[in-house]
């Protein structure tokens, strides 16, 4: 087999290094395409992965944050992939070549694009998510509907997703957990003396907002639900991770760096994966407008409070999870009996990498 990960994103890599550890415990060979929608940071992942890099890489986006600029890479970069990857792939036999991609970003959408341009096989992980709306999570929901009509196989985390793809071509392999979960467990076994981050409080609550219809779009109710949140917070510290779109989020609600404090904010850069899910782990709560945050906080059984009015995802829902719909009824409900929601820890039978190796493995 020929095989090749198209990944743009840390986040994407993450969710994948599974799948690439089982192919290297396999001794079976892989390449890696990176497609420069971000900085991958490869060095994060020596301890789970051992050494790796990319092997293929097309130019990163950089530049400065914009809808616009983003639109203009994604457009150049799917023909720079087209031209740059013409003498790898032009040859290749569809009987035995794929092209992975995950999830749902425009990244993956592009190796699937480029991908269907030379007829390779596409294999799409964590397929058949759905929130029903194009425009929560956006772009991504697109994207995933996008990619699922072009799979040639697809790898879905649980039998709904597996529902949600029968007007689909393509073979639908249920995986019973999101890849993501094997990369979880072996990060929180691990024993670390350190706290994640310096001078963390006892007791505290993580919050994350990032997400361009909520911080750009849709600001305005997001600056009054983040407010509410602050004030009803009672006694527990707030850790605000900040994206790159955070600290500017956090400038439009009047909270500049010297009035952190006051606010009982401790603002902490983007953390290595194991870091920052200790950080969840020791949290009374979290907060997020992420989808895999929802996944991850499923994991742990911690109580977690989604800021979104979708989610494509049904982990933890009417468990732990909350899906605040911009309510602040519904927030200060959450935020006044969070204790209620914490769940026990879930550990998968089977392994969900194993499980897409072995049926890859089939298919020789």
């Amino acid at each position: 087999m020929k095989i090749y990960f198209f990944i743009g994103t840390t986040a994407e890599l993450i969710k994948v290094s599974s799948v690439i550890k089982e192919f290297k415990r396999r001794k079976i060979k892989f390449k890696i395409i990176t497609s420069g929608q971000g900085k991958i940071l490869f060095s994060e992942f020596i301890d789970y992965l051992g050494p790796i890099k990319a092997d293929i890489s097309l130019r990163y986006k950089g530049g400065k944050s914009s809808v616009s600029n983003f639109v203009i890479w994604a457009i150049k970069a799917f023909f720079v992939g087209i031209c740059s990857l013409r003498e790898e792939l032009k040859n290749l036999n569809r009987k035995d070549a794929y092209i992975i991609v995950h999830g749902d970003t425009v990244s993956s959408l592009l190796g699937a694009l480029i991908a269907s341009f030379y007829r390779l096989k596409i294999i799409h992980i964590e397929s058949g998510l759905r929130s029903f709306n194009f425009f929560e999570p956006f772009p991504e929901e697109i994207s995933r509907f996008i990619i699922s009509h072009l799979t040639d196989i697809h790898f879905c985390p649980n039998s709904w997703c597996v529902n949600n793809l029968k007007k689909v071509k393509g073979v639908k392999i249920n995986t019973f957990q999101n890849t993501l979960i094997d990369i979880f467990n072996s990060t929180i076994r691990l024993k670390s003396k350190n706290p994640p981050i310096a001078n963390l409080p006892r007791k505290y609550f993580v919050l994350i907002v990032h997400r361009q219809e909520h911080v750009i779009f849709g600001k305005k109710q997001t600056r009054e639900i983040v407010g509410h949140i602050l004030k009803n917070k009672g006694n527990l510290t707030c850790v605000f991770i900040m994206h790159s779109l955070a600290s500017v989020f956090l400038k439009s609600i009047n909270i500049n760096k010297n009035s952190l404090a006051s606010e009982g904010i401790i603002p902490v850069p983007r953390l290595p994966y194991m870091q920052f899910m200790k950080l969840i782990e020791g949290s009374e709560y979290f907060i997020t407008d992420g989808g895999s945050n929802q996944e991850e906080a499923y994991y742990l059984g911690k109580p977690c409070l989604i800021l979104r009015k979708h989610t494509e995802r049904i982990e933890g829902l009417k468990q732990n999870v909350v899906i605040s719909k911009f309510s602040k009824r519904a927030i200060t409900i959450f935020l006044n009996n969070y204790k209620k929601y914490n769940r026990k820890r879930i550990l998968p039978e089977k392994s969900p990498a194993k499980i897409v190796v072995d049926e890859m493995v089939k298919m020789q």
